[in-house]
């Protein structure tokens, strides 16, 4: 690919990212032209073929490598005999996208696409996510500490656990970047304090007996 059309590329997915980011998927692909500073009106078909892949490209952009998705899952494993270490470990890998402006941008768009997807759907189908690579050690967690619960409460906590921690990564991005005040908790603050609200939401007591179905 020629240099000035990799340029190009690299300009529309910055402007998608950052607009996607504050705006929603529903941004107007004209404002995602006038921000990469782009004249033609087709750059996007041209480069990408349509938004779906543009959105795409992102997500190829900040995909884990198949080493790193082994290395996390061995990771977890160790850990499965200590909840809160699990869940220190989702959030300390899912706060790193804390570092830069694109990466924020991207845990952005990240939640925004978590709780657009049919997630209960895919899970029930067996489709594999990356988005929901800790799924399973979340719901180990939870299986470990309330064994009573059935499969699909299991299920239900463990996407609340996921989609809790995102969310809350997410807005502090948005106050890191968009709200212009110093965010409430410090780094490590804001990372303990998620881990122990993660873990207690995980490991939550039953309360009335749900019906096994």
């Amino acid at each position: 690919m020629a240099r000035d059309a990799t340029d190009t590329r690299e300009k529309l997915i910055r402007a998608a990212e950052h607009l996607f980011a504050r705006s929603g998927l529903d941004v107007p692909i004209r404002e995602i032209h006038e921000r990469a500073g782009q004249r033609n009106a087709s750059a996007i078909q041209y480069h990408f073929g349509s938004k779906q892949e543009l959105i795409k490209a992102i997500l190829d952009r900040h995909a884990l490598t198949d080493h790193e998705v082994r290395q996390i899952r061995a990771d977890l494993k160790l850990r499965r005999d200590d909840p809160r270490a699990v869940v220190e470990a989702i959030v300390l890998r899912i706060s790193q996208y804390l570092a830069t402006d694109e990466t924020r941008d991207y845990v952005r768009l990240v939640f925004q696409l978590l709780v657009r997807a049919p997630l209960r759907k895919d899970l029930d189908a067996g489709i594999e996510r990356p988005d929901l690579l800790s799924f399973e050690a979340e719901a180990d967690v939870i299986r470990s500490c309330v064994p009573q619960l059935p499969r699909r409460v299991v299920q239900e906590r463990a996407l609340a656990g996921i989609t809790f921690i995102v969310l809350q990564v997410a807005e502090r991005a948005k106050t890191i970047d968009d709200d212009q005040v110093d965010p409430l908790l410090d780094e490590h603050e804001f990372v303990e304090n998620l881990v122990d609200m993660t873990t207690a939401l995980l490991t939550a007591p039953a309360g009335v007996p749900a019906v096994v179905r």
